[in-house]
């Protein structure tokens, strides 16, 4: 297995009449996927489709929606998945970005499509995605390089418009790999995809690797829906899934979470965001599963995991590398920094993180540096060898001249049981630059004053760490992927202000 077009050939010879793709109603055999995608590709290479030529995808979960994007890699082209919570703005700037010259609707999503045409510089011969035309079902005649590009996938964009980034075949297949091995997936599994296709954690953490040891893959249908969740566990005796922290929250929350039979559910992987220890403990009770802490970004892929044996005792840290994975922690110089020293986690760019940031050389620059890819996370490494996470480099607070880490105050917010959600940020103050400012949301029916969370946040960390402002809100400003954008909430604080630190 050498690129992601071998995958469905080498599933169809092992595992022919076994499931390998369900949802709802449907379902496909690795026969029957591999035939499916052969039928797209060679449709793809009939439309004029070459090497290196974009094809994207704009839709919901489908059956096919994998068929298209293993169809694209058996062109040897380029898949680009896009996000379908996009508005036509952001359509417009990916599709410019990424020239597809082919581009996959869901049919819920065409009249968003049909908006952003005229405003394309080059406008892409649109397909339905639900209406995949029949065709030869005999394996396309290209050769696949194992180091040409696979896919182009936009980050999800905080601060300002997504980047495109470059990934090569093998580069998602080591990933798959490091998941297979420090995930313990086998073919054995039911695999549980709550995720979305366009999103990394959908398509390649769980899809792909299921597709590579033969496991069967269940794909939910009403996006996050806790009790179709629920349902799907005890209905199809998930074996294994990926969760984000939010999903473990809103399952834990869920009224008649408990009269469901989840006992086949034996590995939960999750990861994307920081998980309060509370929603982790709950979860551990409520599902009788080993918990995996995945971590990566867009750019290096899966490279770090928290195993179940670690969560005893370590449960806060972000994990060890995976097997196919290396990391360093370094100072702005980019000298490799002592345990339990504070600084950038870089990760390797080889096997597992991206080639490049497409068509920007100058953000490629920037954060791949001799071989090494500058995540803009700020980490430190325990005597065991755990890394942990404490924020980001831009997110840093500086206060009278001591760093503030806003992850460690977001750490004891969610402890407090009335807390949901937290996001910790610097305002200005004219006394020591930078003062803590902390956005709150409360559990539902929950009561908390701002002093009151200002005094627990006392008792957990250091006195000058606290927050000297607390906000509440109904809800946090989240981007398209469901991330927190903090610039939403820091931003107003310095209006007034010629410069933000």
């Amino acid at each position: 297995m050498r690129t992601m077009a071998d995958i469905p050939r080498l599933g169809q010879s092992r595992f022919p009449d076994k499931i390998a793709i369900s949802m709802g109603d449907d379902s496909l055999t690795y026969a029957g996927f591999n035939q499916q995608v052969n039928q797209a590709a060679n449709n793809l290479i009939e439309m004029g489709v070459k090497p290196g030529d974009r094809v994207a995808l704009f839709a919901n979960n489908s059956l096919e929606y994998p068929v298209v994007v293993y169809a694209i890699a058996k062109c040897a082209a380029i898949a680009v998945p896009i996000n379908f919570r996009f508005q036509v703005k952001e359509l417009i700037f990916v599709l410019n970005d990424a020239e597809p010259m082919v581009l996959y609707v869901g049919s819920d999503l065409a009249a968003l499509v049909s908006e952003a045409l005229p405003k394309l510089k080059a406008p892409p011969k649109v397909v339905a995605l639900e209406n995949l035309a029949e065709g030869n079902i005999t394996e396309p005649d290209v050769v696949v390089d194992p180091d040409s590009a696979s896919m182009l996938m936009f980050t999800s964009g905080t601060t300002g418009f997504p980047k495109g980034v470059l990934f090569s075949h093998r580069s998602y297949l080591a990933v798959g790999h490091c998941l297979i091995i420090d995930g313990d997936l086998n073919h054995h599994d039911s695999v549980m995809i709550p995720l979305p296709l366009f999103h990394n954690g959908g398509l390649n953490a769980l899809l792909m690797p299921s597709l590579m040891v033969g496991a069967t893959a269940i794909v939910t249908e009403r996006g996050f829906d806790p009790d179709e969740i629920l349902e799907t566990i005890q209905n199809s005796k998930i074996s294994l899934t990926m969760l984000v922290p939010t999903m473990l929250a809103m399952l834990i929350n869920h009224a008649g979470a408990d009269k469901y039979n989840v006992s086949s559910l034996r590995k939960i992987w999750y990861g994307s965001s920081p998980i309060s220890p509370t929603v982790l403990k709950t979860s551990m009770g409520l599902f009788d599963a080993g918990f995996y802490q995945v971590y990566g970004q867009t750019e290096t892929g899966m490279n770090s995991i928290l195993r179940p044996e670690d969560h005893v005792d370590h449960s806060q840290c972000t994990g060890r590398e995976m097997i196919s994975a290396e990391l360093r922690i370094v100072d702005e110089s980019g000298r490799d920094l002592a345990v339990g020293e504070i600084g950038e986690i870089i990760s390797a760019q080889q096997p597992l993180g991206m080639i490049e940031y497409f068509r920007n050389q100058k953000a490629t620059n920037e954060t791949i540096r001799d071989g090494w890819i500058h995540t803009g996370d700020l980490a430190r490494v325990e005597t065991d060898g755990l890394f942990t996470i404490v924020g980001r480099i831009k997110e840093m607070i500086i206060s009278g001249a001591e760093n503030i880490y806003p992850k460690e105050i977001e750490d004891a917010l969610m402890i407090h049981p009335a807390v949901r959600e937290a996001a910790v940020f610097g305002i200005p103050d004219d006394i020591y630059g930078e003062a803590v400012c902390a956005a709150v949301v409360l559990q539902p029916g929950a009561q908390a004053t701002d002093q009151e969370v200002i005094a627990h946040c006392e008792k957990h960390i250091a006195r000058y760490k606290r927050p000297k402002k607390v906000e509440f809100h109904q809800e946090l400003p989240k981007n398209a992927a469901g991330k927190i954008t903090k610039n939403d909430l820091r931003s107003p604080h310095w209006a007034s202000r010629n410069k933000a630190i």
